[in-house]
């Protein structure tokens, strides 16, 4: 009996495939996030609390990086987050010009809320897979995460 000799599959192959399945999931999982958050924060307010929440004591500098605004911009959006009540902005004790920002127990609390429905809604589509899709799938994500993380790549 002939068999077919199996491709190998080529790192080109798995970084189209990468290219192909990342970026549309991320515009879901933005999206779901956008839909699930406080009906009064604008898209860059929540991008900014999520922005604070990955990295705590930031400054306003890459705040307005991250948002592709100008500093007097990003400033804007801080302060009604400060108004809110979900954000801090205190001076940096060694540096007077520093200011570091945060978010208050109500900003993660917002975070968290949003977090929650986006796992149930990430949930809801991987119910139709059993255990060993699921174990191959977490296995290649952690693979992938790791991958990307090691220096110099």
């Amino acid at each position: 009996m002939y068999h077919t000799p199996v491709e190998t599959t080529t790192p080109d192959q798995v970084a189209v495939a990468i290219l192909e399945a990342i970026p549309p999931s991320m515009r879901a999982i933005r999206e779901q996030m956008r839909s699930s958050r406080a009906a009064s924060l604008s898209v860059a307010q929540f991008r900014l609390l999520l922005f604070v929440r990955r990295h705590p004591g930031t400054s306003l500098s890459p705040v307005a990086e991250h948002l592709g605004v100008s500093l007097p911009g990003a400033s804007q959006v801080v302060q009604r987050l400060v108004l809110a009540g979900l954000v801090t902005r205190q001076q940096n004790a060694e540096e007077r010009r520093r200011v570091e920002l945060r978010l208050t127990d109500s900003g993660a609390a917002t975070l968290a809320e949003c977090d929650a429905r986006t796992r149930a809604w990430l949930c809801e589509h991987l119910e139709g897979l059993d255990g060993p899709e699921l174990d191959r799938l977490a296995g290649a994500l952690h693979e992938l995460r790791e991958l990307l993380a090691r220096p110099g790549v």
